[in-house]
């Protein structure tokens, strides 16, 4: 009899699976511009795994940059008109009161201070009409911001990334090869 050590050991056959897996995939149908990781790669959070190719996203939020700008353009111009409508809103109403305190003073004439009066109403539909106008148009900043922040949002989906730590078990798609949204 001899003295030794024992370990435990377990022999077997069996498979290995993951505990949790994620299927990463990109959200719209595209061509696969490159893959960084291969099969049996640690990856880390947030790592950039493939890239789609862009097609038309660049110009699409290149262009709604540019509706972008050109509305913010659109409310700057319906701000200033609703500015002057509301001067000469206020200059009409004081010309208004002027016109009807003479017209009582018998200065001047009935049709004088008509005139006057008609000119006020004219003044205050002139500033209702700026303000429904500048209200249209932040209406469409605000639509085109949206669709902005869609194309920026879209184009950053081209860029898969690990959302968590792990080891890369399958890779699916070659650089060149078409991929269809969620696979």
């Amino acid at each position: 009899v001899t003295s030794g050590e024992v370990s435990p050991a377990l022999f077997g056959i069996g498979t290995i699976e993951a505990q949790r897996s994620y299927l990463i995939g990109p959200t719209a149908a595209g061509r696969v511009k490159r893959v960084l990781v291969d099969v049996g790669d640690t990856v880390n959070a947030g790592q950039v795994l493939a890239e789609m190719e862009p097609v038309d996203l660049d110009s699409r939020v290149a262009a709604s940059a540019s509706a972008l700008a050109r509305g913010q353009s659109a409310v700057a111009t319906a701000e200033a008109q609703l500015r002057d409508a509301q001067s000469r809103q206020e200059l009409a109403t004081v010309e208004a009161r002027r016109a009807a305190d003479l017209g009582t003073a018998g200065v001047i004439s009935q049709s004088a201070v008509d005139t006057a009066r008609q000119a006020k109403s004219a003044a205050d539909a002139q500033v209702a009409s700026a303000e429904a106008a500048l209200a249209g148009v932040r209406r469409d900043l605000s639509r085109l911001d949206a669709e902005g922040g869609s194309a920026r949002q879209q184009r950053a989906n081209i860029v898969l990334v690990a959302p968590v730590a792990g080891v890369v078990i399958s890779r699916d798609a070659e650089p060149g090869s078409t991929v269809i949204a969620g696979q």
